[in-house]
């Protein structure tokens, strides 16, 4: 007989710590049902170890763990890794197979989701660029106000706000590097002319813990961001679990992979793996999927016996733009700082898209020095490396989902268990736009102070930012392989995606904080209407 549970929640990312909190709002008690792999015991007291003591006592020995199995090399930056561990990819019992075709992406079965690897940068949408959806920002606005309740904010009031609404009063920022300075100030010289041409800018916008309740700034600038904060300053929605918990009204039970839900006439059928890799059945009287896009697009065509019927995920577009600023900046190879998104630029300009085109501006940390060394091979001698160090920015940059190219997804039945099967669709419109995109860059040079070294451009393959969702879209009226607004695919009532797996569309700017938003107003609608 089923183990009978109330109200659901699959998976503890931030979608569904969102979702549960939205939830809990309206009165609900909740149990959340996650895989829940955590990092290996011994990273952790090595991290607590490293916390505890002062930044100047660290040695290269100390901080060798953080850094295994991440080198970054002539073919780029590689997969962030966490404190020197994969557990945020890490496969378990019942996981669904992934295979790939032209696809670089990855789900996650950890305690936190993606969030315990994330680079932490929070922007909200604009109603220009989700024009599509069947809800508005003003549904939304409650949502991203009520997670920054939770969900520290490293930001400031500059440009950006008249675009990008804050939605907190309670956001400290971090310093920015000397690099990130010197480049902002150039471009407030500059913003008449800028702005005429698209293009705005501002402070990035972070989910770091920046100081305390006095106002003391918490960051040490060590520069290990890209690694893990060995102080646990950037955020991760497992520290908000671990908030909710104590409040007694939500239940956590790891160990728990969900593997398909089906509604009866009373309640929902949940079967999973748990970590031994035994079935499982639960019943709940509602469900919520928040268990990232590939594992809830699987988990949603498993049950409504959607095999070898393919779901167009949306995705978007990833790249990697580096570029020299003409006044080099010395000696930051040793200067303290964050290794985080420093600016974001963001570029509006229908000639290019309908929809904002978005850039994260990040400075020195030493996985550039390490993939310039691997272009250079044996030049590397003779190689300026400090001064072109303090030259070199990267842009990180996004496209909307309509410029950009998508992933079909289709679950297949196998003698071994189902696998996902991912296949790339080109999108035309990509390499235009970023073309495009590079050459307005270029002629705004004399401006930025900046020079686009285009021949390095990157482009990731699809789902390589890990923006995508939308295999079952919402909509008003929802057909086939859609959901209404509150995420339940059609001919289901208590069963609701609510991570970026409904949403119609991927705008640039930053997606988890959207995905947030949504969850938080879809629990909170859900549980309020009951």
């Amino acid at each position: 007989m089923p183990n009978s549970e109330t109200w659901c929640v699959v998976g503890s990312g931030p979608a569904g710590i969102a979702c549960t909190l939205g939830l809990v709002a309206a009165g609900k008690d909740v149990t959340i049902f996650d895989s829940g792999a955590q990092l290996e015991p011994a990273r952790r007291e090595a991290c607590v170890a490293l916390a505890s003591a002062p930044a100047s006592n660290w040695t290269p020995d100390s901080l060798a763990f953080l850094k295994e199995g991440v080198t970054s090399s002539s073919a780029g930056i590689p997969l962030k890794l966490a404190y020197g561990s994969d557990f945020p990819y890490r496969q378990v019992p019942g996981s669904t197979s992934i295979a790939s075709d032209g696809v670089d992406t990855k789900p996650s079965y950890a305690r936190g989701g993606l969030s315990s690897v994330w680079g932490s940068a929070v922007l909200p949408h604009r109603q220009e660029d989700i024009a599509d959806w069947p809800i508005s920002i003003k549904d939304l606005e409650p949502g991203y106000r009520a997670v920054l309740q939770f969900m520290p904010l490293s930001a400031r009031h500059d440009d950006l706000t008249a675009f990008f609404p804050l939605y907190s009063d309670r956001s400290a920022p971090l310093p920015m590097s000397r690099q990130a300075t010197a480049l902002l100030a150039t471009l407030e010289r500059r913003r008449a002319r800028l702005n005429a041409h698209g293009v705005y800018f501002g402070s990035s916008r972070l989910a770091v813990n920046a100081s305390d309740s006095n106002a003391r700034p918490l960051c040490v600038q060590c520069g290990l961001c890209m690694f893990g904060c060995p102080h646990n300053l950037i955020y991760s929605s497992d520290q908000t679990l671990a908030t909710l918990l104590a409040t007694n009204r939500v239940r956590y039970k790891p160990g728990v992979t969900v593997q398909s839900v089906h509604e009866t006439r009373t309640d929902v059928l949940i079967r999973a793996v748990d970590s031994d890799g035994r079935p499982v059945e639960l019943s709940a009287s509602h469900v919520f999927l928040a268990a990232g896009t590939m594992n809830t697009t699987a988990i949603l065509l498993r049950s409504l016996e959607q095999y070898d019927m393919p779901v167009q995920m949306r995705d978007s577009q990833y790249f990697l733009l580096p570029l020299l600023r003409l006044p080099g900046t010395a000696h930051v190879v040793r200067e303290p700082l964050h290794t985080l998104a420093q600016l974001f630029i963001e570029v509006f300009d229908r000639t290019i898209s309908p929809y904002t085109i978005h850039l994260q501006t990040y400075t020195y940390n030493e996985l550039f020095r390490d993939a310039i060394l691997a272009k250079l091979g044996p030049l590397k001698d003779l190689f300026p490396m400090e001064a072109f160090l303090g030259r070199l920015l990267l842009f990180q940059g996004y496209l909307h989902s309509s410029h950009s190219a998508s992933i079909s997804a289709t679950l297949q039945r196998g003698q071994s268990g189902d696998t996902l099967h991912l296949l790339g669709v080109p999108n035309p419109d990509t390499s235009r736009c970023v073309a495009k995109l590079s050459r307005k860059l270029m002629k705004l040079a004399r401006s930025t102070g900046v020079v686009p070294l285009t021949p390095l451009l990157q482009m990731g393959k699809p789902g390589r930012g890990f923006h995508s969702g939308g295999s079952f879209p919402m909509s008003v009226s929802p057909g086939a392989q859609e959901t209404d607004t509150l995420g339940r695919p059609r001919g289901l009532t208590r069963v609701h995606a609510v991570d970026s797996t409904v949403l119609p569309s991927i705008p640039a700017t930053t997606i988890t904080f959207t995905v947030m938003a949504n969850a938080y107003r879809i629990g909170h609608v859900s549980g309020s209407s009951q």
